[in-house]
């Protein structure tokens, strides 16, 4: 680093590319869930948490929390 380098580097504003709502956090899911519940088309995408429930409910996929959680939200 050198003198006059930002501190901070903010990234780019996100949304989900489901249903445009805005990036309200990050959650992390095991690859396995995530290619199991997430349709192809959006895998490699931003996917907001309740989009993300709502493919868990189309495809009949329990999320439950065990120990820290299947889910682990970061705010």
């Amino acid at each position: 680093m050198k003198l006059g380098d930002p501190l901070l580097t903010v990234r780019p504003p996100r949304a989900c590319k489901v249903c445009g709502s805005p990036d309200k956090g990050d959650f992390e899911i095991p690859k396995d869930v995530w290619k199991t519940v997430v349709p192809t088309e959006y895998q490699n995408k931003v996917v907001c948490v309740e989009c993300f429930g709502k493919f868990a409910c189309e495809k009949q996929v329990e999320l439950f929390r065990v120990g820290l959680g299947l889910l682990n939200l970061k705010g």
